[in-house]
């Protein structure tokens, strides 16, 4: 009996454009069978024969001149021979045939992907890229444009410079391999929870009674004049987030008055002076909520980026005159300014990203791209 299916011819190389031009031009269209309109069709609506038609898709075979033409273009794209008769094959196959095939297919490549993706090299930060990414971050802390000490924008913000320095073995696609930038992130949130905990180590140090091992007495404060200065407090945390070296971190009265807010807190707090609803909060909850609200009073009536700025400039030298005349025997210590221009550039770099960030501008990668930043919190 001979077989219903079209017969399957090979596949020839049409390498030159008019013959395959040519053969295009002589497919048969394929078209439904006709068939003659009864009385029956008078009572079917309109929306009853979409719905049909839409239901019952006809599987068409197709003939032996469309089996050439699709052999013609599989080899044009390159595929082998086999690959070849593998769609001759497909096209001959019933409707519900090829869809099924067709999402087998997809799941198989859902499974070799899954398995080309396993078999990568897990991503491992090199020495250089440790280094620069600390420093970054404890630049970051000490960034007087910060407006969040906890959650995401620092984390966002040094990601983005990385991205424009391309530091270590940080190479152009590398933020596009979400288990390197796991990576990344994770160690940027233990550099970030590391530096966080050694600057308030130092703030108790500065205010508090040094307690006995195992002592289960309250923190108390020592008297006023025997707190450590401002600047030496500043400095010392600088020196502490620049591993020990030379400090990598420039000095400045603004860094000086952000370290006075955090201390600010903390004194409140073991004095018992915080609101029901503040003393259930962390130090950086505390400190991150008073720089919103400084923030927020600056804009008020007020559009003026230079006007913040002056306001918020007037908040924080508040904040430290009032620490200089509490904390140390020495109120009119001087607070100068650093003179090192590397170290002055290196934080403008890091300050010019977070306001960028926290004015929803958008800055430069470093490679022809712009990335657009989300609006602060504060």
């Amino acid at each position: 009996m001979a077989s219903s299916c079209p017969s399957r011819t090979s596949s020839p190389d049409f390498g030159d454009e008019d013959e395959y031009s040519n053969l295009m031009s002589t497919v048969t269209p394929i078209s439904s069978p006709a068939r003659k309109r009864t009385a029956d069709d008078a009572d079917l609506d309109l929306d009853t024969l979409s719905s049909i038609s839409g239901a019952l898709p006809v599987a068409l075979r197709p003939n032996g001149n469309h089996l050439q033409v699709i052999g013609a273009y599989a080899t044009r794209k390159r595929l082998r021979p086999e690959q070849v008769a593998e769609v001759e094959s497909f096209f001959s196959d019933p409707f519900p045939v090829q869809m099924a095939k067709l999402f087998v297919n997809v799941k198989a490549n859902e499974n070799a992907l899954a398995k080309f993706q396993a078999a990568k090299p897990k991503f491992e930060i090199n020495s250089d890229l440790k280094t620069n990414l600390t420093r970054a971050t404890n630049a970051t802390l000490c960034s007087i444009q910060i407006t969040q000490y906890r959650g995401e924008a620092a984390k966002n913000d040094i990601q983005t410079l990385l991205t424009r320095h391309r530091w270590g073995n940080f190479v152009a696609g590398t933020e596009h391999d979400k288990a390197a930038m796991d990576v990344i992130q994770k160690f940027i949130g233990d550099v970030l929870t590391q530096s966080r905990s050694a600057i308030k180590k130092e703030i108790v140090k500065s205010v508090e009674t040094a307690k006995q091992k195992k002592s289960q007495d309250p923190p108390s404060l020592r008297p006023d004049h025997t707190h450590t200065t401002i600047y030496q407090l500043t400095k010392t945390i600088v020196q502490k987030l620049s591993g020990g070296k030379a400090i990598s971190i420039p000095i400045t009265p603004a860094l000086c008055a952000r370290v006075a807010m955090m201390r600010k807190w903390h004194v409140r707090r073991i004095e018992n002076k915080l609101s029901p609803e503040d003393a259930g909060k962390s130090l950086w909850e505390l400190v991150d909520q008073d720089l919103q609200i400084i923030r927020t009073v600056a804009r008020k009536d007020t559009e003026d980026s230079a006007e913040i700025a002056k306001r918020v400039a007037k908040a924080f030298a508040a904040i430290l005159d009032k620490d200089r005349k509490r904390h140390g025997s020495n109120p009119t210590e001087e607070i100068p300014d650093t003179i090192d221009d590397a170290l002055v550039s290196y934080q403008a770099d890091i300050d010019g990203t977070i306001e960028a960030r926290s004015h929803g501008q958008t800055v430069s990668t470093g490679e022809g791209t712009e990335e657009q930043q989300c609006e602060g919190s504060t």
